[in-house]
C-alpha cells in the first residue's frame, strides 16, 4: 500500500504518538531503570533517545509528503518541537534530523509552505553556518527546496546563501553528499532567478563540482539549470562552455544520472 496506507489510518492517533516522542514523554522514554543492572548507561540511552526521535521526523516528513498542501494543520502542531531541535544545544543527530524534516516538510508541502516562512526559511539558512557538516548538507538542500517551493522574493539572500555554500561546493570526494546539495541548491537559485546570480563568479565553481556523484535526485535541478542557462543566459555561459561540455558527455553516459525528458534532448543536442 507504500504511501497510500496513511491515508487509511487516524491521521490524529498517529500524530498524538509522534507528538510524545518530540516531547519525550513517550512511554519506551520514561521508564526508569534505576534498579536494573542490564539497564543500559546514559550514552546508549541518549542515543537511542535520538534514533527513536529521528524516526519520528522520517514519519511527519511522510505526512507531508503524502498530504501536500492538506499537511498545514500537522504542520501547525509539529513546527515548534521540529525547530527546537535545531538549537546548537541539541546533538548533531538530532540538528541534522530537524533541518532535513524541514527541508522534506517544505519539499512535500509545496506553495503552501509559504505561509511558514518567516518560520523555517531563517532556520534554514541558520543551519548553513553550523559546525557540523551533516547539518550544512542538509540545509543547502532545505534552503533550494524552500526557494523552490515557497512562493517568496529570497533573491535578496542569493549573496548570503552563495557565501555559505561555498565551502560545501567546494568539500573534497569524501563529502559528496554535501556538495551534491550545495549543487543542488545553485541550481534551484539559478532557476528561481538567474539574474540575482552572480553567474560569473558562480559558474566556475559551481561546474567543477559536477557531475553529481552521489545523491542523483540533484541531477533534476543542475542539469534543468544548465538548460536554463543555455537558453537564458548563453552568452554568460558560453566562456565556460569548455569545462561544461565535458561534464555533461560524462553524465549522459552514466545510467545513474536523473534527467528530465527534456533536458536530456537538450543537452544530448549540444
Amino acid at each position: 500500500m507504500g504511501e497510500h496506507a496513511i491515508l487509511c489510518v487516524d491521521a490524529e492517533a498517529i500524530s498524538g504518538r509522534l507528538l510524545e516522542t518530540f516531547e519525550k514523554k513517550a512511554l519506551c522514554q520514561t521508564v526508569d531503570f534505576e534498579d536494573d543492572e542490564d539497564a543500559p548507561d546514559e550514552d546508549e540511552l541518549a542515543e537511542l533517545d535520538s534514533l527513536l526521535v529521528c524516526a519520528a521526523a522520517d514519519c511527519v516528513a511522510a505526512f507531508a509528503d503524502v498530504f501536500g498542501e492538506a499537511f498545514e494543520p500537522i504542520m501547525d502542531t509539529f513546527l515548534p518541537h521540529i525547530a527546537r531541535y535545531t538549537k546548537p544545544t541539541f546533538a548533531v543527530s538530532e540538528r541534522a534530523m530537524a533541518v532535513g524534516c524541514l527541508a522534506e516538510i517544505s519539499k512535500g508541502m509545496g506553495v503552501a509552505v509559504t505561509k511558514y516562512a518567516d518560520a523555517v526559511f531563517p532556520l534554514l539558512t541558520a543551519a548553513l553556518q553550523d559546525k557540523d557538516l551533516e547539518v550544512r548538507s542538509n540545509a543547502a538542500f532545505g534552503v533550494g527546496v524552500f526557494i523552490e517551493a515557497a512562493d517568496v522574493d529570497a533573491a535578496p539572500l542569493f549573496g548570503d546563501i552563495l557565501r555559505a555554500l561555498h565551502p560545501l561546493i567546494k568539500a573534497d570526494d569524501n563529502a559528496h553528499n554535501a556538495r551534491d546539495n550545495a549543487a543542488g541548491c545553485v541550481a534551484r537559485l539559478i532557476l528561481e532567478n538567474a539574474g540575482a546570480v552572480p553567474l560569473g563568479e558562480v559558474l566556475p565553481v559551481w561546474i567543477g563540482a559536477l557531475p553529481i556523484r552521489g545523491d542523483h535526485l540533484e541531477d533534476l535541478p543542475v542539469y534543468d539549470a544548465v538548460c536554463h542557462l543555455l537558453e537564458h543566459k548563453r552568452a554568460e555561459v558560453e566562456p565556460f562552455l569548455p569545462a561544461l561540455l565535458p561534464v555533461l558527455r560524462q553524465a549522459l553516459a552514466d545510467p545513474a544520472t536523473l534527467l528530465s525528458d527534456r533536458s536530456r534532448q537538450r543537452l544530448a543536442a549540444l
